[in-house]
């Protein structure tokens, strides 16, 4: 059996292989990395993985919508650990795994926040911008445009001040809820269709 620490600090996976304490910084999973931890996993844990922190939302998200399970950020990491992206993704494939979930210390506020980034993480919540005319009823067409697609503006606000083109142009700045992928794919080609010049996040 191979026993594993899941962790999203580099600096606890550094000190199991080196034997040595060092500094943490504040994550998600701060309480995975501490000198009680280290003192376990000296003796009981056959190998350290780091996991990526932009996951740990993602994973917490996932529980939340699929087991209706709300945990920390270090409760999480070991599902965060195996999904896409993740360092055990595509590893253990025909094997039997066990993550353990465990610690539920998590305040609303902050689970609110994390529940916002795990939606960005998934592209269920968009941010993109749009360079457009300046003139009366802009921002209308494309509120409209965006409704009739579907997709929910969260938030939908202009530059002109710090607009670098030309003065007749600006930047609107969209944050939209989507359903997934294919949802995604049919605004973008609504606004294309439109005709509108877009800057879409990777």
């Amino acid at each position: 059996m191979l026993r594993l620490v899941l962790t999203s600090k580099n600096q606890f996976r550094c000190i199991f292989q080196c034997g040595e304490i060092s500094a943490f910084f504040l994550t998600l999973t701060s309480v995975v990395a501490t000198l009680q931890s280290f003192d376990i996993a000296s003796r009981y844990v056959d190998h350290v993985v780091k996991v990526p922190e932009e996951l740990i939302p993602l994973a917490i998200l996932r529980l939340v919508e699929m087991e209706r399970a709300v945990l920390e950020g270090a409760g999480a990491t070991g599902v965060a650990s195996l999904l896409p992206g993740g360092p055990l993704y595509g590893t253990l494939d025909g094997k039997k795994v066990v993550t353990i979930l465990s610690g539920g210390n998590i305040d609303s506020t902050t689970l609110g926040r994390i529940i916002e980034r795990g939606l960005a993480a998934d592209r269920r919540l968009l941010r993109f911008q749009l360079h457009v005319p300046d003139r009366p009823g802009t921002l209308g067409e494309i509120a409209k445009l965006i409704g009739s697609t579907g997709a929910n503006i969260k938030d939908l606000y202009h530059e002109r001040a710090w607009e670098r083109g030309p003065i007749n142009m600006l930047t609107v700045v969209c944050s939209v809820e989507l359903g997934g992928p294919e949802h995604e794919k049919a605004l973008k080609d609504a606004l294309l269709r439109n005709k509108y010049q877009i800057a879409w996040p990777d």
